[in-house]
């Protein structure tokens, strides 16, 4: 990648799009649900698969000070449009909140088959740093040499408890089995914040209580 692509990338991650992964857009073609890749430009071209841990929440709550932001429906999926249109612009984005052709892009699948992660018995992608504590959020296509890459092994060893939570979860009418579907993991040192989790899975904006004296 160029220098521009490096500058735009450290922008995304100053703005809490911390996870940056880059791989093959042609490779990653042949999974079915990504054939729309090999419609990128002539040339060599990098994909570049961006999500966020839980570096993005603080950054999200700075900016859920903008009035026409917070009015959003979905303002975090307006905040990332935002964020990654403004780091690099005229570049091909697909998001993972948004439908092509009348379904959501894969995205599990494709982090799977470039080695960000490994698919647990939960069905989440597992990170070997994060666990499951991140989330997918586009798909950038840049110019430059695709790096190579390959699925990797699981990096965690909590197969059984996963397995039963996932069970207990998919009864549920409630979000808080989902929870512990990810609670189950043994990779829990980027778990994120209740408020974060909170928003998450019910995407229920409550504004934090500011200390006296904040800016």
């Amino acid at each position: 990648m160029d220098a521009a692509s490096t500058a735009a990338i450290a922008r995304l991650a100053d703005a809490g799009f911390d996870l940056v992964h880059a791989f093959d857009p042609v490779a990653a073609a042949n999974e079915p649900g990504w054939e729309r890749l090999i419609e990128a430009s002539p040339g060599p071209c990098v994909g570049l698969l961006v999500g966020n841990t839980r570096a993005l929440w603080p950054r999200f709550v700075t900016a859920m000070r903008d009035p026409a932001l917070a009015a959003q429906a979905d303002p975090l999926d307006r905040y990332t449009e935002r964020t990654l249109e403004a780091a690099f612009p005229g570049a091909r984005i697909y998001y993972g909140h948004r439908e092509y052709a009348g379904a959501f892009l894969p995205f599990t699948r494709l982090a799977v088959a470039t080695g960000l992660g490994a698919l647990a018995a939960s069905h989440l992608v597992i990170h070997p740093i994060y666990g499951p504590w991140f989330g997918l959020r586009a798909v950038i296509l840049v110019d430059g040499e695709p790096p190579l890459r390959a699925p990797i092994a699981s990096p965690c060893t909590c197969a059984a408890a996963c397995r039963t939570t996932l069970e207990i979860a998919l009864g549920a009418t409630t979000w808080e089995p989902w929870l512990a579907v990810r609670d189950a993991c043994s990779l829990r040192a980027w778990r994120y914040s209740d408020e974060q989790i909170r928003y998450h899975y019910t995407k229920q904006w409550i504004p934090p209580v500011e200390e006296p004296g904040a800016p």
